[in-house]
């Protein structure tokens, strides 16, 4: 167990907002495509990459989504899967938003994530949960995406903490490891909820 937490900070896309990675890989073997095929043209693009950092425009993200998803297909099939990709997305993770009610008051809560300038608007106005959170940290906004440690010291900054007080929950393993880096404590969560409270009370957090 590493210096006691302070905050906990939250992830959005397959955290907060629930990611049904089954039936990720159904739509991917339903249209031809190589496991990890939507996610690599919806996230692993040099597009997102600008995106997600301030400096692109969703315009040329989403050209690049459709090119890649064709390209890994070898035939047309973006037309089809940008009106099923939304199936993707079940929503808010409702374990999750228990958990943020649940360490509020005793936990700095704060979200960080790698996301496009509408972040803060869909917290705000479709989610309605933008002031579940103290801080949010978007990286278009402050121009460095995790897991690039300046992010996470952008974060503990924001809370006036050091990071060893700070944990970060992610759904991706190199966020993960890009927190610990950066001195946070962390966890990774793929929908067990189970298996992120044991981690989470082994890391001293009670809620």
């Amino acid at each position: 167990m590493g210096a006691p937490v302070r905050a906990v900070f939250f992830d959005f896309g397959g955290v907060v907002a629930a990611l049904d990675r089954d039936h990720m890989r159904a739509l991917e073997r339903e249209y031809g495509l190589p496991e990890r095929g939507l996610w690599r043209a919806m996230y692993e693009t040099p597009e997102w990459q600008a995106l997600r950092i301030g400096t692109g425009s969703e315009t040329a993200w989403v050209g690049a989504i459709r090119r890649t998803l064709d390209e890994l297909a070898g035939h047309p099939v973006a037309d089809a899967i940008s009106q099923r990709w939304v199936e993707c997305w079940r929503g808010l993770d409702q374990d999750i938003l228990a958990l943020i009610a649940g360490l509020r008051g005793r936990y700095r809560v704060g979200m960080i994530s790698n996301a496009t300038l509408t972040l803060e608007d869909e917290l705000r106005d479709h989610h309605k949960i933008h002031d579940q959170f103290e801080t949010i940290v978007n990286s278009a906004r402050v121009g460095f995406a995790k897991p690039d440690a300046r992010i996470f010291q952008h974060a503990a900054q924001a809370m006036g903490l050091a990071p060893g007080a700070c944990l970060h929950i992610d759904d991706l393993p190199h966020n993960v490891a890009g927190a610990r880096a950066a001195g946070f404590q962390a966890a990774l969560y793929d929908g067990d909820f189970p298996a992120l409270e044991r981690e989470l009370r082994a890391a001293g957090v009670q809620w």
